[in-house]
């Protein structure tokens, strides 16, 4: 069992993100469900065509199906059908005859030119052709958007609209899919007070739950809140008997520091093989991860409200995502103009809250929301990106490039 110390190592955003990662098994159990259920759900299978698509010739353009052969100069050509959507022209065409056509209809079988209907006059029965055509033109052949046997999603893929779109073109109607973590989450501590109750001297009422549950929702999971576990071994470890065997995950808050107070630590280590971390960023810096008896992971993370949403969402995040079969793909990182100064000391990667806007001219514009501190929340409310300043950097001036990270983009949940 590794002890946690005052002395654990310090590690950067990176290298304790790809131990936590390294940590994580995929499950092996698997859902099958309908794909009107699947988005987001990662794919247990590669899954390739049964059919092409699109499975016949068809047009892509309303117009005439014609013989470019037939084509003459100031000759006109005979309608003899129609091809519509769902209802094909059966047969062959006459010589120096045309069939009406839509868009998405199947083309006739000697047919092998659409001219568009703008490019036609028509008198009667008679069309004639205005501009030359161009043979092949404006036909979508088979399999030109997929062809028989090609692979249609690979494994271990979170499924988007489109994918499920391309699915359903294939005729499937269900899934087999990883299994869908599911999350515990509570706070600790004796300062906490429930949303509701009467509010006692030197409490403050508990948000952190409410934020990372909601976090983890967002991001597609199932998340449970479990309450909150006051300063006391033995509620801690009653807390730990009755759910650990009932959750993927467990994930708390508060009572990971080294202060005399805190008794997660204590409890947790009677209950499976833990590592207490210290990573180099700011907000949040300690962390407690580790494996209980019964095989749920076990995530501790600072009590500020702000820490513990930045180290759900930079380390809880990509550990469910690979738990769930998904790959960590990290979050793009963009350029920003910085409208304001901003403050750090060296030795830290920093998440700043900022807020961010376009330019006008496509480039992107970021100002602090203002005080940094852990505990300030509002920040959150107000931000809509993390202004990421590297460990060496002294802060940033107005009218330096940053990077930042867009919320919307981060780990596909919003916060």
């Amino acid at each position: 069992m590794n002890q946690p110390t005052k002395s654990a190592p310090v590690l950067t955003v990176d290298e304790a993100r790809a131990a936590v990662i390294a940590a994580i098994s995929a499950t092996c159990e698997t859902d099958s469900l309908p794909l009107s259920e699947a988005l987001g759900r990662v794919t247990c299978n590669k899954i390739q065509a049964v059919v092409s698509i699109p499975p016949f010739r068809n047009s892509a353009m309303d117009g005439y199906a014609i013989r470019f052969a037939d084509y003459q100069p100031d000759t006109a050509l005979t309608v003899v059908g129609k091809s519509l959507a769902g209802h094909p022209f059966n047969g062959k065409i006459p010589a120096s005859a045309t069939v009406t056509i839509t868009t998405g209809a199947q083309v006739p079988e000697d047919a092998d030119t659409i001219v568009i209907v703008e490019n036609t006059t028509i008198t009667d029965n008679q069309v004639r052709i205005n501009e030359p055509p161009v043979k092949h033109q404006h036909i979508r052949n088979i399999g030109d958007d997929i062809k028989h046997g090609a692979t249609v999603v690979e494994a271990n893929t979170r499924l988007t609209a489109a994918q499920l779109g391309l699915l359903a073109a294939q005729g499937m109607q269900s899934i087999e899919v990883f299994k869908q973590p599911r999350v515990g989450v509570f706070s600790t501590g004796d300062e906490l007070c429930e949303a509701g109750q009467k509010r006692f001297e030197g409490a403050i009422y508990d948000s952190n739950r409410m934020s990372l549950c909601t976090m983890l929702r967002a991001a597609g999971y199932i998340a449970d809140d479990l309450g909150i576990a006051r300063d006391d071994q033995s509620e801690m470890q009653s807390l730990l008997t009755d759910n650990q065997g009932k959750y993927d995950f467990l994930l708390s808050s508060g009572g990971v520091s080294v202060g005399e107070a805190d008794y997660v630590k204590s409890a947790l280590e009677e209950n499976g093989a833990l590592q207490f971390w210290k990573v180099a960023m700011k907000p949040g810096k300690p962390m407690v991860t580790g494996k209980l008896k019964s095989g749920t992971y076990y995530f501790g993370l600072p009590g500020n409200p702000v820490s513990s949403m930045v180290t759900c969402a930079q380390f809880v995040i990509p550990a469910l995502q690979t738990f769930e079969g998904s790959a960590f793909r990290p979050t793009p990182v963009l350029k920003a103009i910085c409208d304001t100064q901003l403050c750090k000391d060296a030795g830290r990667f920093e998440f700043q809250r900022g807020i961010y806007r376009t330019d006008g001219k496509g480039g992107l514009q970021v100002t602090t929301t203002g005080l940094q501190d852990s505990h300030v929340l509002h920040s959150m409310g107000q931000a809509n990106c993390f202004i990421c300043l590297d460990a060496q950097s002294t802060g940033a001036s107005a009218g330096d490039v940053v990077n930042i990270m867009l919320f919307d983009t981060l780990a596909g949940l919003t916060i």
